[in-house]
């Protein structure tokens, strides 16, 4: 579907978006059961060194998992910023932050692409873009993102990675010949899953790579980079 910017420009405060998102983001509380149920994992795992979230993630088929309004405003203002036209999310669940994405992706006359691999998960998140009046602007794809953005038009000028971990390397090199001078990506869980993220930090604060990072305490870690063709000036990645 070719770019589209005919709509109100009412952003975050349009009354679609902003009702959907309030009654999602009230619903995502529930979670605080899924985690309750893997209390016994989650005190097994840390005996084992490991984090809460690894620990209870075979628990979290039917958890939203969602970013927080926090992190949703500032990736939605970012990508306005940017004037981000191709925006693309890896692991969109119930689709809580892929409004945020498609807001400012209708905001700038572009498009979202998302991808959720399970199919309980993608029913619910298309519902969810067609609840916030931005299905004309957004699409999420089913099935593994490998596959799913494979045939993607470039170029991509934001990137979100929320799926599973340790895919975030290989959706990375998948969409890097595809990215535009100056792409934005934002990688989330970076502390939560700091063992399992640790070769994406690395790789991502290597200069080598083409990228300028930094890390921020954000929620549970955020990793924001910047793709640039001739990065010359190593980044400061410590987190």
């Amino acid at each position: 579907m070719p770019f589209d910017s005919t709509h109100p420009r009412d952003g975050l405060n349009d009354p679609e978006i902003a009702d959907t998102l309030s009654r999602l983001h009230r619903d995502a509380r529930r979670d605080r059961w899924v985690f309750a149920r893997a209390l016994p994992s989650i005190a097994l795992g840390y005996l084992r060194g490991r984090s809460v979230f690894e620990s209870a993630e075979p628990f979290l088929s039917d958890a939203y998992i969602p970013v927080s309004p926090e992190l949703g405003r500032l990736m939605y203002q970012v990508a306005r910023a940017a004037k981000a036209r191709n925006i693309v999310e890896f692991g969109s669940s119930f689709g809580i932050s892929a409004i945020y994405l498609a807001a400012a992706a209708r905001e700038n006359g572009g498009r979202f692409t998302g991808t959720e691999m399970l199919p309980h998960k993608f029913r619910i998140a298309e519902s969810n873009l067609v609840s916030a009046g931005l299905k004309r602007w957004a699409d999420i794809r089913e099935g593994d993102a490998l596959e799913s953005l494979e045939p993607l038009d470039g170029p991509v000028d934001f990137v979100f990675l929320d799926g599973w971990k340790e895919m975030y390397i290989p959706i990375l090199h998948l969409l890097e010949p595809k990215l535009a001078d100056g792409a934005i990506i934002f990688a989330d869980n970076i502390h939560s899953f700091r063992k399992t993220l640790k070769p994406f930090v690395d790789y991502v604060c290597d200069p080598r790579n083409s990228y300028e990072t930094t890390v921020v305490p954000i929620g549970s870690g955020l990793s924001i980079s910047t793709w640039r063709e001739q990065s010359k000036e190593k980044p400061d990645c410590r987190y």
